[in-house]
């Protein structure tokens, strides 16, 4: 646009002409105008401030500021990386100090964005999206000041003589955003009131003869036909037929509005008085809904140009095109001062001669603009804060930003030190409040969070790759909406009337290209991001933390390297003609096909039964194999199907309440949701399933690749094969950030704006868990030494090698092998009546799970193929997963180049079934014993030839039933111990047991299908009161030492634990406190009291307490010990 030419050029000049920031040592004070005009600094702004007039100098005061309006969204404008110094006028003496009756002038733009539109010769309006205010600094002890320089008349003949303004009004009430979403806020409603009258004083004379300008914006929710009537004192302006839109009950996912707008003229020579009134009306032509509510009214008033006691804003449409032009000022005094602002960061003051001033209109030029005031007209300005020192801008070229809101910037420095000293990475934080100050002269505007990424992205674009947003965001970018979160601003669609294409989206702060940035809302025009964007939406300082902790969790912890990490999963919806489970199997027949050596799980929902409850279909059985997955772990699960912001599918089999119970901190998978809305996070009212599952502390998910608003299938279909298709490309050997995932993923997958709604929330500089090494099998052999196929109750032996990305064997690693054994691939089918039938083949016929080690590079591994097998002779498929020993480092492999079916010759006497012994929490509970109501089922089996872990119905492997009920399988919970096929162990656990005896029953089969049972009664105590289950002192008598078992009944809550020991007079002499969240604990004493002596014989009193720290529940527990020589 024309209006932004001159600014640019000074601006140019500026940006390279100031590199250090004015916030850097200090002494600056932030100020805020709502007017547009000059403003003044005076005594009493001086004294509201705080500061001692006698030690400021008016000639040292220096302001900074940018124009008004927003800041240009286009990356083709060289904005200022810096508040700009703009011109002082300065009226005082030259005695050093601040005295009554002086002032320091400068000028302020108008807060909303009123330009000249050169196109349509016309002023036009919008609103500030994200401030009510304008925001100026100003320096008191400045070492320059930039004084208003003065200009005088050319002497050029006027072409024209310009005796009048264009008066600018406008009325704006942003209350409804209808969408919660989107830049657009609407005012006053019609719904009941179809005829509204809006009025304005003019406090100035008309000029005559001219043309009033009257622009109405106007949006209609009418399903029937409708008129808007326009008029003004009387004179009807217009009258507009309003689209229709459909009935969005019937139809949600269809435009919700449509918009009007009209521009009309009146001539001033019809209007009498200086009252105006305008009557907007809502004519409903039919019985249907037919509602609407005003955006905007905006007027420009020809006055002419007699000066009175108020400051004037010289607009005129005439003096905008080029030619020789003469402003007469009718009454002016020598106390007027008259400047013209047309450069809002270097205006000029013009020197007037007989109330006159002649100036020359140069072609794209860009807008002219005058403003004529006199002193005591100069608007005040409001003291808002002293900017503390601040360095937002450094020299270096970082590898990975964090912007984050101000009360989290100790978390955000605790994930930037972990990336610098983990990645290696250069690394820049910068509070959100500092960056709005530096890049956006304290506005709150996102284009100033991308101006400062694009500051650093400009020193070097090959370096900068990941920027984290670190705080929560909110449709309302102006705290209109209660307890709002707009932390750390998030960029919003204009579109906010249609719920597919309207969006909140953190892309516009990746695109760095010269041509991008105005980010145009059409199909044809996609621009790409530049860099790896991701954003942690936590509210509050627990929030943030929980989540970083994750994060170095994730990364950092030895805990996390486990076979979870070979595991993907594929979860699909039903109805809409099996469309879901297409899109589903399409993606993973892609991955099995390039990247054989996940393992490969699909939940398909049409495969589950469903129930009827209260009217509503549900389907138990796939929740709790959800629950399942969750529990065992996965690098990625990907979800397609319907969803809102709260639960997955219409039978809701994921809900926020099953993500609040998730306690998977090891085992965190990064979560595909290509459903609608399920990812929202700018809605300050609600929390989202998204939400629950990155910021629960205890688990849920460590990142989403996830959508914010409702979406297509098709689109969701095309980025997420993107996703697939960048997921698993290494970069330099290792395993992609997830900031280069969701970047290549977008830039391929996009489909206009229907898919920009897809967020990455999470860190983008985490690695994702892939292991970087791989496991490759040299030789499977039977015991006959064939090695082509492998036959039911044959003895396997397996052994090969690991290597590094580039083909090297790793003699270095030592560590532990996982291995899995599937059988052939089988088909299943759908069970849903409403639907065809769907058939797919799924991958979960594991006969064998064990552990061996890796020594030097090499490993090896037996066991015995069961009995239980699919017969077919077809591939079978071994997974590999191994991790290294005291190295936080893995590997993963997988062959499927063998033939699985059959039969041995091998003839077995082995009749026995496995021996099975039950623990509930730890391995020293008996029959009998109390435990609280969640417990963990520990199962320690042994057995000659092997457990089996079969699915079948001959042989469901091993199972557990409560109290009778119905079985549940066991078999993916299984693992050999280490370097055996012969004994292994369960861990599994079990929720919301009710308070009283119960008995749990384990069966289990051998390789043979031998069969076993085992039987553990044993007592629940309710969690609601804090109790002492067990506490166990041995031995007892003791001479050296003792140990102090205790076992309570609330398992993952953070407990106070503490020991008092007494002597037979009543005095402590040992105490021993800790924190946990233990259910069972165990600690020794060495009989030694607090000053260090060996106990002497006696009797002594052990007194345990305990305190929990959620509820601050007490109970405690008294024993006798002896102690002897």
């Amino acid at each position: 646009m024309k209006y932004f030419l001159s600014i640019i050029l000074s601006i140019f000049a500026y940006h390279f002409l100031y590199s250090q920031s004015i916030f850097e040592n200090g002494g600056i004070f932030k100020v805020a105008t709502v007017h547009e005009g000059v403003h003044k600094i005076d005594l009493s702004l001086i004294e509201s401030i705080g500061l001692n007039a006698q030690n400021i100098n008016p000639n040292q005061i220096q302001v900074y500021g940018i124009a008004g309006g927003h800041i240009p969204q286009t990356n083709a404008i060289d904005y200022p990386y810096d508040p700009s110094p703009i011109p002082v006028k300065i009226d005082a003496n030259q005695n050093n100090s601040f005295e009554a009756g002086e002032s320091v002038f400068f000028y302020a733009d108008a807060v909303q964005n009123i330009d000249f539109n050169f196109e349509d010769e016309a002023y036009q309006y919008s609103n500030n999206l994200y401030s009510d205010s304008l925001y100026f600094f100003i320096d008191f002890n400045a070492a320059s000041v930039k004084p208003i320089v003065p200009i005088a008349s050319n002497q050029n003949q006027a072409d024209r003589v310009i005796d009048y303004f264009e008066a600018v009004f406008s009325h704006e009430i942003d209350e409804t955003n209808l969408l919660r979403s989107g830049r657009e806020w609407y005012g006053e409603s019609f719904s009941i009131n179809k005829s509204q009258t809006f009025g304005f004083e003019l406090t100035g004379e008309l000029a005559q003869s001219r043309e009033i300008s009257l622009s109405t914006r106007y949006m209609a929710q009418t399903y029937d036909p409708a008129n808007l009537h326009i008029a003004l004192n009387d004179f009807d302006l217009a009258s507009e037929e309003l689209k229709t839109v459909s009935d969005f009950t019937i139809f949600p996912y269809r435009q919700k509005g449509e918009i009007l707008k009209n521009r009309s003229t009146i001539s001033t020579s019809l209007l009498t008085s200086r009252s105006l009134d305008i009557r907007i009306s809502h004519e409903a032509l039919g019985a249907g809904r037919s509602d609407g509510y005003l955006d905007y009214l905006f007027l420009t008033v020809p006055h002419s140009l007699k000066l009175s006691n108020e400051q004037i804003v010289i607009r005129n449409s005439e003096f905008q095109t080029a030619g020789n032009y003469q402003l007469k000022l009718e009454g002016l005094k020598a106390s007027h001062n008259l400047w013209d602002v047309s450069d809002l960061l270097d205006y000029k003051e013009v020197i007037l001669q007989d109330q006159t001033y002649n100036f020359s209109q140069l072609e794209d030029l860009g807008e002219r603009k005058f403003v004529v005031f006199e002193a005591s007209t100069a608007h005040e300005v409001f003291f808002m804060n002293e900017v503390q020192p601040q360095v937002v801008k450094r020299n270096n070229s970082p590898d990975y930003l964090i912007i984050a809101y101000d009360d989290f910037y100790q978390v955000a420095n605790q994930l930037a030190d972990f990336r610098r000293n983990h990645n290696g990475y250069q690394v820049e934080v910068a509070r959100i409040s500092e960056l709005f100050n530096e890049f956006g002269s304290g506005r709150r505007d996102v284009s100033a969070i991308r101006n400062y990424i694009k500051y650093y992205y400009e020193k070097n674009p090959d370096k900068l790759k990941y920027v984290l947003l670190l705080g929560a965001s909110s449709y309302d970018y102006k705290d209109r909406v209660a307890n709002n979160t707009n932390l750390v601003p998030v960029y919003q669609s204009r579109n906010s009337l249609h719920p597919v294409f309207t969006y909140a989206s953190d892309d516009f702060f990746g695109f760095m290209d010269e041509s991008e940035g105005v980010w145009e809302e059409e199909f044809s025009n996609i621009d790409d991001v530049d860099i790896g964007i991701g954003r942690i939406p936590a509210r509050t300082v627990k929030q943030a933390k929980d989540a970083v902790d994750k994060i170095i969790h994730y990364e950092s912890s030895p805990q996390v390297f486990n076979k979870w990490r070979n595991d993907l999963y594929f979860i699909a919806d039903d109805e809409d003609g099996n469309l879901h489970h297409r899109d589903s199997e399409v993606l993973s027949k892609y991955v099995i096909d390039n990247f054989g050596f996940y393992n490969i799980n699909k939940l398909y929902l049409g495969a589950f039964e469903q129930e009827v409850f209260a009217s509503t279909q549900r389907s138990p059985k796939m929740r709790d194999a959800l629950n399942e997955m969750v529990e065992k772990g996965a690098l990625i699960v990907n979800y397609v199907g319907h969803g809102s912001e709260n639960s997955w599918t219409n039978e809701a089999i994921l809900t926020k309440s099953m993500v609040d119970e998730w306690n998977n901190l090891d085992r965190l998978p990064l979560f595909v949701t290509a459903t609608c809305e399920y990812g929202r996070f700018d809605n300050p009212n609600l929390v989202s399933g998204a939400q629950e599952m990155l910021l629960n502390p205890n688990g849920g998910a460590i990142a989403l690749l996830t959508t914010s608003r409702p979406v297509e299938s098709s689109s969701n279909a095309t980025l997420n094969r993107s996703f697939f298709e960048h997921v698993f490309k290494p970069e330099g050997g290792s395993p992609q950030k997830l900031g280069d995932i969701i970047k290549n993923t977008k830039n391929s997958g996009i489909v206009g704006v229907k898919n920009r709604n897809f967020i990455l929330l999470g860190d983008p500089a985490v690695t994702l868990a892939e292991p970087r090494n791989s496991l490759r099998i040299e030789e499977v052999v039977n015991e006959n030494g064939d090695t082509d196929t492998v036959n039911s109750m044959s003895k396997i032996t397996v052994s090969g090698i690991v290597e590094s990305p580039f083909g090297q064997k790793l003699n270095d690693f030592s560590g532990e092998l996982t291995a899995e054994f599937y059988d052939k691939a089988v088909e299943s089918g759908t069970i849903d009546p409403a639907e065809n039938t769907f058939n797919f083949l799924t991958y979960d016929q594991i006969i064998y799970r064990g552990k061996s080690s890796i020594n030097k590079g090499e490993f090896s591994f037996t066991f015995y193929v069961p009995k239980e097998i699919d017969y077919r002779m077809d591939n079978g498929k071994f997974s590999l997963y191994g991790s290294r020993d005291k190295r936080l480092s893995d590997a993963s492999g997988f062959n499927n180049s063998f033939v699985i079916g059959g039969s041995s010759e091998l003839s077995s006497q082995d009749n026995v079934g496995p021996d099975i012994t039950i623990f509930l929490n730890d391995r020293s509970f008996e029959a009998g014993d109390r435990t609280g109501s969640n417990i963990e089922l520990i199962v320690d089996l042994f057995d000659e030839h092997g457990i089996s872990i079969s699915n079948s119905n001959v042989n469901p492997g091993v199972t557990f039933s409560l109290d009778g009920q119905e079985s549940v399988k066991l078999n993916d919970f299984f693992y050999y111990n280490l370097d055996s096929y012969q004994e292994g162990s369960i861990s599994y656990d079990i929720a919301n047991l009710d308070e009283g005896r119960h008995y749990l029953t384990i069966t289990a089969f051998d390789v043979f299908n031998n069969k076993s049972t085992s039987t553990l009664e044993f007592e629940v105590v309710g969690e609601e009161k804090l109790s002492i289950l067990d506490f166990v002192m041995f031995p007892n008598p003791a001479n050296s030492e003792v140990h102090f078992r205790l076992r309570q009944n609330r398992k993952n809550e953070v407990m106070e634990f503490s020991y008092h020991v007494l002597n037979n007079q009543g005095q402590t002499i040992y105490t021993h406190s800790y924190q946990s969240q233990e259910d069972f604990r165990e600690d020794v004493w060495n009989l030694r009291d607090k000053n260090g002596r060996k106990l002497s014989p006696g009797i002594y009193f052990v007194r345990v307490f305990l305190r929990s720290v959620e509820d601050n529940a007490k109970t405690s527990q008294f024993e006798k010990l002896i102690v002897i020589n």
